[in-house]
């Protein structure tokens, strides 16, 4: 289904590792590293997903198309794994994307 794209040899970003940190209730902590994350939920039919935060607020969906597109930028080097610079293409969500990539090894170079 989904494919590994990789920064580096230890990036597993892809949608069955997202699926499989669900399943197994892994959890990681937020860029600012004072929130632990955990994904809650995933919608195979609109493939997005929900993430919770340590005080159980659950966020609105992400679609994983834009996580792709931010980390083929990160990639690609148009922009860096901060989440000031995530925030720019998906408000709000900047410090949950860097502490998941973080957490996923996309920021080995």
């Amino acid at each position: 289904m989904g494919q590994i794209i990789e920064i580096s040899s230890s990036c597993s970003f892809n949608w069955e590792k997202l699926k499989e940190m669900k399943d197994n209730k892994i959890e990681f902590w937020a860029a600012d590293g004072l929130s632990v994350l955990r994904i809650v939920q995933i919608d195979e039919k609109e493939k997005s997903l929900y993430v919770m935060n340590q005080s159980g607020k659950i966020t609105w969906p992400l679609e994983y198309e834009k996580l792709e597109e931010v980390h083929d930028k990160i990639r690609n080097g148009e922009i860096t794994l901060l989440s000031y610079e995530i925030d720019k293409l998906i408000p709000t969500w900047g410090n949950y994307i860097s502490g998941l990539f973080k957490y996923l090894g996309c920021d080995k170079g």
